[in-house]
């Protein structure tokens, strides 16, 4: 059997660029010995969510079952040296699907490969997240539930089950020897945009030479403001949508399509008072994870708390969210209209060529009409 590497998050830690690269290179990466399993980008996505048995807003989707046995089943025909599965669904795993997950490859050299980033930079990037799946809490209430033991919150649950790297390393290393366990560090800011893919990289045995590691990294997450402005919509909206509606029209077509496109990057900075506490948090994650004795690729010093810099905000400024409300509206009634013309351009287009007189109009008009049919 090849050597698999099971890469489980942690969120919000570069894991969808290294799931790109991986995936934009996998013909590459064949006939280089590694695989990449799934012919689809959402196969790994998927194969988890059947593994953990997630329902998502409630429902489950039974047209999953079998996807992990499907990805799994494919990994262990590999003729080659290396299979490669990813995705930070796997890092919030439970124990007992965390042991499911490694006894698939009864027999095999299984590897664990966990990224991490600092809390600092994390915090602010997860609530961000929890905004963008219907979650209600201002930032400042969000920091302090999950800044609070026992962890009583749903929030405080969740974050850390995908956060807590030492959590994570343990429950994992009950099924895995901890050498086989590799946490590979996040770069700091202002680090080589390709750092981290060389780091992932060297764990896995890739040589990144002659591999297109550049991806389009449009900025798709939303400023403070714009946050905040979803966060009052969410409230607003209540439970007047179910999930799958929730999902399609506000997190992907408002949040990321139209949201997004505001341009403004300053985000949330962890207010002062809490900052000993994760500064404290850190402290400990990295005393237990050097108790496990795990392999660490990069440095643990990467993960030292980071909260400020110039892009960074203590608090939501209401005349900003005004404006953010307002470009993302005018946004909305240009794609509104847009999408308005081009169905009147084809209603026009169809009449013409049913009438039979499109030949008999001007070239431009002519032209004028086929792209509102391309369209």
């Amino acid at each position: 059997m090849p050597r698999i590497f099971l890469h489980i998050g942690a969120s919000k830690t570069g894991t969808t660029y290294v799931q790109g690269v991986l995936f934009d290179n996998r013909d590459e990466l064949a006939a280089r010995g590694v695989r990449y399993p799934g012919h689809y980008a959402e196969a790994h996505y998927e194969a988890v969510q059947d593994l953990r048995g997630i329902s998502i807003g409630g429902r489950e989707d039974e047209s999953l079952h079998g996807r992990w046995r499907s990805l799994v089943d494919e990994a262990r025909r590999w003729s080659g040296d290396t299979v490669v599965i990813s995705h930070e669904l796997l890092g919030g795993s439970t124990d007992e699907a965390a042991g499911r997950a490694v006894a698939s490859f009864e027999g095999a050299d299984l590897h664990v490969v966990l990224t991490a980033r600092d809390l600092g930079r994390q915090v602010p990037a997860m609530w961000q997240e929890y905004v963008k799946n219907h979650g209600t809490l201002p930032f400042d209430a969000y920091v302090r539930r999950i800044a609070r033991e026992p962890r009583r919150s749903r929030a405080a649950q969740l974050f850390w089950r995908q956060q807590h790297v030492a959590e994570i390393a343990e429950r994992w290393c009950r099924h895995v020897p901890a050498e086989r366990f590799h946490l590979v560090t996040v770069p700091p800011a202002g680090a080589a945009p390709d750092l981290l893919w060389q780091r992932f990289a060297s764990v896995v045995g890739i040589e990144p030479t002659g591999l297109v590691s550049e991806r389009d990294r449009s900025n798709t997450s939303l400023s403070y403001a714009e946050a905040e402005l979803l966060r009052r919509i969410n409230r607003s909206l209540g439970e007047r949508l179910d999930w799958l509606a929730y999902e399609r029209t506000v997190k992907h077509q408002f949040a990321e399509d139209v949201l997004a496109t505001g341009g403004r990057d300053r985000r949330p900075s962890v207010p002062v008072i809490h900052r000993p506490w994760f500064q404290q948090q850190h402290r400990d994650m990295v005393g237990s994870l050097r108790a496990l004795g795990v392999d660490v690729v990069g440095d643990l010093d990467d993960l030292e708390p980071s909260f400020g810099g110039p892009d960074t905000v203590d608090g939501p400024d209401l005349e900003d969210v005004v404006t953010a409300a307002t470009a993302a509206l005018a946004e909305l009634l240009s794609q509104r209209a847009d999408r308005f013309a081009r169905g009147r351009g084809k209603q026009l287009a169809a009449r013409a060529r049913r009438s039979g007189v499109v030949r008999a109009l001007p070239d431009g008009i002519q032209q004028w009409l086929k792209r509102r049919v391309t369209d």
